[in-house]
């Protein structure tokens, strides 16, 4: 008996289907651990990279919510190779279980490189599943305040992050506040005149928001007028000192060389930091009053009342605890 033809014996008497067939067919098998760990060992010799982050994402899933039958199918090419499925063969090998997966042969070995991949899952998508009238930048806006909600250390205690598995509902409660907050905050971005702050128009919706959470739209209204009118005037007598000393903090060497979240932050605590003057003079006659030394979670916290009253935990009480009661 030839090697190839021994070895189609042996992969049809153990798995009950032979991997290497060019018949393009569909069917369900019951995979046992024994059967993964051979598909796994002997047919998996011209796969992508198994990849540990993509096995403990998937691990967490089952952990989170057991197996799901999602359609996907455990593919083999015409030469017998696995093409989709190792992550999820490796945790059936591992977790010791058996289940019913739909197998596929007969997949040409260079659709890999000729057909284009699925996009790749983000929020959005997962919120446009459930409200076809979410955008990105709605999205986006979340994303923003839930972080800014959450500050650092122990005030994150109890707060959420956005996740695929929770964009939906988040995304439902937060709705009617983000787009409130993004109607505050158009009039000051839509016309293209304040373009230094366009790449933080995500934290101005984000400050937006929770000022609209907090009850002070028509306040967050004020403030971005008054703030466009400095930034667009070239009449002296119509800036004022606290976006004066504002925009001298923004373009501080301390500040201006931040980037990503750092920058994120820092444009959100100047934000809090300026609300905090302003609603004490709502002309803008006062001074800014924020070092950069105090421009960080633990110094707004005990220094800014705006800050403070954004975050879910500003006391950075314990999350409670969900005990689990015996049947």
């Amino acid at each position: 008996m030839s090697t190839l033809k021994a070895d189609v014996d042996a992969a049809v008497e153990i798995l009950g289907f032979n991997p290497k067939s060019t018949k393009e067919i569909h069917f369900e098998v019951e995979m046992t651990p024994y059967m993964a760990q051979y598909i796994l060992t002997n047919h998996n010799k011209a796969n992508r990279r198994f990849v540990k982050s993509q096995q403990n994402a998937i691990r967490k899933s089952i952990h989170d919510y057991g197996w799901l039958f999602d359609g996907d199918s455990c593919a083999f090419s015409t030469d017998g190779n696995l093409t989709e499925f190792q992550h999820r063969l490796q945790e059936i090998a591992d977790g010791n279980v058996t289940l019913k997966v739909w197998i596929a042969t007969g997949v040409k070995p260079d659709t890999f490189v000729q057909t284009a991949p699925p996009k790749n899952r983000t929020k959005w998508d997962a919120v446009y599943k459930t409200d076809n009238t979410a955008t990105p930048d709605e999205v986006t806006t979340l994303e923003q305040l839930l972080k800014r909600r959450r500050g650092s250390g122990v005030q994150t205690q109890g707060a959420d992050t956005l996740s695929m598995t929770n964009a939906s509902s988040m995304f439902k409660e937060w709705k009617n506040r983000i787009r409130v907050g993004m109607n505050i905050t158009e009039p000051f971005f839509g016309d293209g005149k304040v373009k230094r702050f366009d790449p933080w128009q995500r934290q101005f919706n984000s400050w937006a928001t929770l000022m609209v959470k907090t009850g002070k739209a028509p306040e967050a209204k004020a403030f971005l007028k008054l703030l466009k009118k400095h930034l667009t005037t070239v009449d002296p007598s119509e800036k004022c000192l606290l976006f004066t000393e504002l925009d001298i903090f923004f373009r501080s060497e301390s500040v201006a060389y931040l980037a990503g979240e750092k920058k994120a932050a820092q444009v959100h605590y100047i934000l809090c930091k300026a609300t905090d003057r302003f609603l004490g003079a709502p002309k803008g006659d006062c001074d800014f009053d924020l070092k950069y030394a105090d421009s960080n979670h633990e110094k707004m916290l005990v220094k800014s009342p705006t800050y403070y009253s954004f975050l879910i935990n500003p006391q950075g009480a314990p999350a409670p605890v969900t005990l689990q009661v015996a049947p």
